[in-house]
């Protein structure tokens, strides 16, 4: 089990989804899809949450119905931002529980991250207990 705040999720998609584009010995593979399928449905809820508050606190034309830009984007009302803004920050803050396991940088191989990759997936990595240790001594 993988506990993770919503924002620490949406901010390692990317890093994961460049993970999943590489070759994995299969037990590395197994843990990264089944994370990203976990971690999908997180998302699509957090979404869903999300535009909740957009169609409270967005701009509404005469009929109720939100009114979007050229782009799909939604106006939220000038007085209603800070509420916006509040609940959002609310709901970044989530706990999630991803039924999942961590995935073991050493099995990883000589697959190449940026520091910021790394960055981004540390709630969803673990090392091995030695490399701990090891850092743990420095």
């Amino acid at each position: 089990m993988i506990k993770v705040q919503l924002s620490e999720l949406l901010n390692s998609v990317d890093a994961l989804q460049k993970l999943s584009q590489t070759n994995l010995k299969a037990r590395s593979a197994y843990y990264v899809s089944k994370l990203l399928k976990v971690a999908d449905k997180e998302i699509q809820e957090f979404n869903d949450a999300r535009m909740n508050l957009i169609k409270k606190y967005g701009e509404k034309d005469e009929n109720g119905e939100l009114i979007t830009d050229d782009k799909g984007n939604c106006k939220i009302l000038p007085e209603n931002i800070a509420d916006f803004q509040k609940e959002l920050n609310d709901l970044l803050a989530v706990e999630a529980e991803l039924n999942a396991n961590k995935i073991n940088l050493e099995e990883l191989g000589d697959i190449e991250f940026t520091p910021k990759d790394i960055s981004m997936m540390e709630a969803f990595i673990e090392l091995d207990e030695d490399e701990d240790e090891d850092e743990n001594d420095e």
